[in-house]
């Protein structure tokens, strides 16, 4: 899948005075799929600057035991979210019944600086000081008061355009989705991604705490979520489990086909206040059913469910166009739903919750 992007024409930026000291600026542009890579670099002078590169394939590949890659999309102005290909449609609601709101989906881009910590060398692209995190919101228009927020971890080699049709409908029941690109393992910065499960767990602690302090967009603190897809997911798992990452902030964890982070300082897993959701599919082509299921039999959290596409593959089981994905991306929306309600929900309301007879692909495991 090509991995590009464009910026055309000059475009407004405006600068936030909430939370002026995370840096946090908002750039507004029209969408665009798939055209020119766009690197985003820092002068010496804190400035960022946009440089338009080549577009060039940026194929799913291995390194170390599994990697995402795709089709790249930034964050754009405002506007109504068109259709995703593959995205699950609003069926009518049966007679009798209220259905859930489901709210159009605006996007914006944000930037948000952390400038003590390091960006790792990519490749012949040398380490530089600070952390940049270009991150795309995904916002239900209309969505009364203030909003419950997921914050999103792309996999290596990839950035958050790949999982479009997943965080929109994340946004489209209501959530505030925000997706931070990755200095370091992203496909859309020259060099070569790195892996970085440490930092990026960080990054995903920091996203939370700017965009609390932040007057762009509210969020409700008492309902926070964390989600990610292969290395990503990874992130999500080292949070839950390692105590060196723990965030009390975090009520929900979603690791989409992840595994135990390598990488980083020994650890025993510790109790965390929060549920999980494992993800996976049994065919994941980087081996990840049996490793995402350590992740789920290793978490010491209140609630936790699985759930298992028979067939399914590393990224297509929660992107694509079949039945099964857009089935997954429901299950997914109701976990988060059940979770950051007031009162933590039980193993057995998930599991119960999310057995669907009508998606027989989808295999919902409990503990034990």
């Amino acid at each position: 899948m090509s991995g590009a992007r464009r910026v055309t024409g000059r475009r407004e930026e405006r600068r936030t005075t909430g939370g002026a000291e995370y840096g946090v600026t908002v750039r507004r542009r029209p969408f665009r799929w798939r055209l020119w890579l766009v690197a985003i670099g820092v002068t010496s002078a804190g400035v960022l600057t946009l440089v338009a590169w080549p577009g060039s394939q940026s194929p799913v590949r291995p390194a170390a035991a599994h990697r995402a890659g795709g089709a790249v999309r930034h964050a754009s102005e405002p506007v109504t979210a068109p259709v995703t290909p593959g995205a699950q449609q609003v069926s009518p609601p049966a007679p009798g019944t209220t259905p859930p709101p489901t709210f159009a989906v605006q996007t914006e881009t944000i930037r948000l600086d952390d400038p003590a910590r390091l960006t790792p060398a990519r490749g012949v692209i040398p380490a530089t000081q600070g952390r940049v995190l270009v991150t795309d919101l995904f916002v239900p228009s209309g969505a009364p008061g203030a909003l419950p927020l997921v914050v999103f971890a792309h996999g290596w080699n990839s950035d958050p355009g790949v999982y479009a049709a997943l965080l929109t409908r994340w946004a489209q029941a209501g959530f505030l989705v925000a997706a931070p690109v990755f200095p370091d393992s992203t496909d859309v910065y020259p060099g070569s991604p790195v892996s970085d499960y440490a930092d990026q767990a960080l990054d995903i602690s920091f996203v939370i705490t700017a965009l609390l302090h932040s007057d762009t967009v509210l969020v409700d603190p008492t309902r926070i979520a964390v989600a990610g897809h292969s290395d990503g997911g990874t992130d999500v798992a080292l949070l839950a489990l390692d105590p060196a990452y723990a965030d009390a902030r975090v009520r929900a964890y979603l690791s989409l086909s992840g595994e135990l982070p390598s990488g980083v300082a020994p650890y025993t897993a510790s109790p965390v206040n929060a549920s999980l959701l494992v993800a996976v599919g049994s065919a994941d082509e980087y081996g990840l059913y049996p490793r995402a299921t350590e992740v789920f039999d290793a978490a010491q959290v209140p609630a936790k469910v699985m759930v298992v596409e028979q067939g399914g593959d590393h990224l297509g089981s929660f992107v694509g166009a079949t039945a099964a994905a857009a089935a997954m991306r429901e299950e997914t929306t109701t976990f988060l739903e059940l979770a950051l309600e007031p009162h933590p929900p039980t193993t057995a309301a998930l599991v119960a919750a999310l057995q669907d007879p009508a998606a027989p692909e989808l295999s919902v495991v409990a503990p034990g």
